[in-house]
């Protein structure tokens, strides 16, 4: 009798034969890694599947506009190659179910210009002088052409200081929500599934709606905002740890340890919760990003907290008490 399929198996499987489509994209296979790849392929069942699905990935981005489809394949430097297998390994099983499917998902993403893993921060200087800080998993596309300087922030969140331009170009910041036009400035900008977040630290910028271009609002220095497709929220006074990440830091005065640790978890891969029984736990400190395991550490030491982990990347703090 034959066994179905194993769903660990299975997913192996589309792993491995996504290790493979990026391989053949990276360069030629020579004779011998040709023969490994056929035993792999003929080995079972599942491998022959998985492949079939690697080989329908790559005609479907070949089939949809060429900016978006073939540069997935073409990954950037800048992208982990453990993280970019697994993400043709999701389109792999994402793609193939329709025509349509692909407009759905987060191609910007994927093939942005600049893009920084969980944990990383850069640092740019652009064409007119700017500076662009790009923080932890974020992916940024920058276009400056004779009539615009046009920053997209696809995913994460980006700090700008505006140069001068020569040109008098505008200078924009577009995200899923909207369109920001700086006035000689230096802000914040995050961008999440529902809204994106503004915070101006010099000089002033126009927040603009995307599909409400007359609920603009002119958020100037010391303040921030929110904001949907749809509508702004009022200006409040600008967090004073909203620049922080900037220059390598978190800044807690107070802080509720529950928002404490979903802001470090940022900046480490995997998950890290909190349980209900440290609800009322404060945290005050300043604190490195670039060692979030140390921060842990740290905080089981002077809080009433100890992290108990399931696995390496799955974390939640209890209460020691």
């Amino acid at each position: 009798m034959q066994l179905s399929p194993t769903r660990n198996s299975a997913t192996a499987a589309i792993r491995e034969a996504a290790e493979w489509l990026l391989r053949m994209r990276e360069k030629p296979l020579n004779a011998n890694e040709l023969d490994d790849f056929e035993h792999w392929r003929t080995q079972s069942q599942e491998h022959v599947q998985a492949w079939r699905k690697a080989e329908s990935l790559s005609h479907k981005l070949q089939s949809i506009p060429s900016r978006l489809g073939m540069a997935v394949l073409d990954r950037p430097q800048s992208t982990d190659r453990r993280e970019f297998i697994k993400l043709l390994s999701v389109l792999m099983v994402a793609v193939p179910t329709g025509t349509l499917a692909y407009k759905q998902l987060p191609w910007g993403s994927w093939v942005a210009d600049h893009q920084t893993a969980i944990g990383e921060q850069r640092t740019l200087t652009l064409a007119d002088g700017s500076k662009l800080h790009i923080n932890t998993d974020s992916a940024v596309d920058v276009d400056f052409n004779p009539h615009q300087r046009l920053v997209t922030l696809h995913r994460g969140e980006i700090y700008l200081e505006s140069g001068h331009d020569a040109l008098a170009r505008p200078l924009w910041v577009q995200t899923s929500h909207g369109r920001l036009v700086a006035l000689g400035t230096k802000f914040i900008v995050r961008t999440e599934k529902n809204r994106s977040y503004l915070g101006v630290t010099e000089g002033a910028v126009d927040a603009i709606p995307k599909e409400n271009i007359h609920q603009n609002l002119i958020v100037h220095a010391g303040h921030e905002v929110t904001f949907n497709a749809y509508q702004m929220s009022d200006a409040a006074a600008l967090n004073d740890n909203a620049s922080a990440w900037v220059e390598g830091a978190i800044y807690a005065d107070h802080m509720p340890i529950e928002q404490f640790i979903e802001e470090i978890g940022r900046y480490r891969k995997g998950v890290l919760k909190c349980d209900p029984s440290v609800a009322g736990i404060k945290v005050s400190g300043a604190f490195q990003l670039n060692d979030p395991d140390r921060i842990l550490d740290a905080l089981q030491k002077t809080r009433p907290v100890r992290v108990v982990w399931r696995t390496r990347y799955w974390g939640v703090v209890h209460s020691s008490t």
